[in-house]
């Protein structure tokens, strides 16, 4: 990898999140602010805390020039909206109606990326990485810390929560990218080199990252968590539930997602207006932005960046007549002198056009919830024996209530389920964490679906996969390049 992923002190990634908190909690540190080691942060909990806070701080707000709103964040940071960005225009979901090279996200959407243009998908691998080194150095500096002021309790919440980081980035690298460096170290001499892992193995990797988190998390919305800001154990099994969906292990995925959703007295479907509110009971975990910046204010960083973008023609198609989620989580744009009509997302409310610095935040930004686990429920119950039907009919049918729509029959053919499943996800999930153009993939679906995109063509398999950023190849490591990118 190249040296800014991970040849970074501890300081030159948390350090700046842990200042941006405001605490003077590192004061008593005598060693310049770019030498703190892992041992001095994690000396007492609250040390510790500072530390875990720059971690949430990174992902939701970016480094030191995304922070300080001298960047989009929501375009530039994999965690604060780039991955939904990004993969919605190399789906289907969203475009530009002039559809002109000038376009911000033309290669993205065109579904042409070279080495020569790799458009914002390096950001992406970037930032990942970034947030996979500050998980990393959580980790090492709970197992490296004696002292005795940093508790056992809170010992297994810094571990579990940055155990949890790190799979996250991993699964979208992975699913992304595919040929990735596997780092699970801060040590520059044991990562600077990394080969290209097996896909399998990163998975591997991933889950049991998520299965030692879960046992050191709480179950619990309490404390400082009440916001639901902070990973607890209910998103570590929301992220296993997906990530065995993925890995087609179906008898897991199921369980997962059916332990969560019987968590009644935690979670529950909320109408379609307050499905993204601060104190939505949908919401599994989420991150809240910070609200100083003059460029975002109130508005989330993905919110902010999907101001004046389209959706494409082949979604809006995609809504039943009826469905409420297209009027609820949408909006008409009206033309400009430089700008076409369209329909932009509108999953979060407060955006480039009317967001307040100091104003009050409605919306948090969501990046796991409630409804996604009753459709890998559904799906992975479908895959577990067509006898199981019903069951899946019913869960689509919770969905569909909320939406407005009439209730799926019974009678639905095996493949009608399965195809009712597919429907649903792309009608609930769109513009949201990349999961229509993942869903592509993983069901085998891109090619066929893709292929026949007009502003698509001439379409190439080797698209399904973003290029590993060239300059990381170029660093001299072992790092093999993408099929198909020359």
């Amino acid at each position: 990898m190249k040296k800014y992923a991970f040849n970074i002190t501890v300081s030159g990634t948390i350090l700046l999140g842990l200042l941006a908190t405001g605490c003077n909690k590192l004061l008593d540190i005598k060693d310049p602010v770019n030498s703190i080691t892992t041992n001095q942060v994690f000396q007492t909990d609250d040390q510790a805390a500072i530390a875990l806070n720059g971690m949430y701080s990174y992902m939701i707000s970016g480094g030191e020039f995304e922070a300080a709103g001298s960047l989009p964040v929501g375009t530039h940071v994999f965690s604060a909206g780039a991955i939904t960005i990004v993969a919605a225009h190399t789906a289907d979901e969203m475009y530009h109606p002039s559809f002109s090279g000038q376009y911000e996200f033309y290669v993205e959407a065109a579904n042409n990326l070279t080495l020569q243009n790799v458009g914002y998908t390096s950001k992406i691998w970037k930032t990942a990485y970034k947030s996979i080194f500050n998980a990393n150095a959580l980790i090492a500096g709970v197992k490296g810390s004696t002292s005795k002021e940093f508790t056992a309790a809170y010992r297994k919440r810094v571990l579990g929560e940055a155990l949890a980081v790190r799979a996250m980035g991993y699964f979208y690298l992975v699913n992304l990218f595919e040929r990735i460096p596997l780092a699970l170290s801060i040590d520059f001499n044991e990562t600077k080199n990394l080969p290209s892992a097996n896909p399998a193995d990163v998975y591997r990797q991933i889950i049991s990252d998520l299965e030692e988190a879960s046992g050191y998390l709480s179950e619990n919305y309490d404390g400082n968590n009440t916001e639901r800001v902070r990973i607890n154990k209910w998103y570590v099994k929301a992220m296993l539930a997906r990530v065995y969906l993925f890995t087609r292990n179906y008898e897991a995925a199921y369980r997962h997602a059916n332990e969560i959703i019987a968590q009644t007295q935690l979670f529950k479907l909320e109408e379609l207006n307050r499905v993204f509110s601060y104190d939505s009971k949908e919401v599994i975990f989420q991150l809240k932005q910070i609200n100083i910046s003059a460029m975002r204010g109130n508005a989330t960083p993905e919110g902010h960046a999907l101001t004046r973008k389209y959706l494409s023609p082949l979604l809006l198609n995609a809504f039943e007549a009826g469905d409420n989620r297209k009027t609820v989580w949408t909006y008409q744009m009206v033309s400009t002198p430089t700008l076409p009509a369209g329909v932009s997302p509108a999953k979060y409310k407060i955006n480039a056009l009317n967001m307040e610095v100091g104003g009050f935040r409605p919306q948090y930004y969501v990046v796991m919830r409630l409804a996604e686990m009753y459709l890998i429920r559904a799906e992975a119950n479908m895959l577990r024996g067509a006898a199981n039907k019903n069951a899946v009919i019913d869960d689509l049918n919770e969905i569909r209530r909320r939406a407005g729509l009439d209730k799926l029959p019974y009678t639905l053919t095996d493949q009608q389920a399965t195809d009712a499943i597919a429907h649903e996800r792309q009608t609930e999930l769109f513009a949201e964490w990349g999961h229509r153009w993942l869903d592509l993939k993983r069901t085998g679906k891109a090619t066929d679906v893709l292929s026949t995109v007009t502003y698509k063509q001439p379409w190439s398999n080797h698209q399904l996969l973003f290029p590993v950023p060239p300059e990381e190849i170029l660093w001299g490591n072992q790092l093999s390049q993408n099929i198909g990118y020359n």
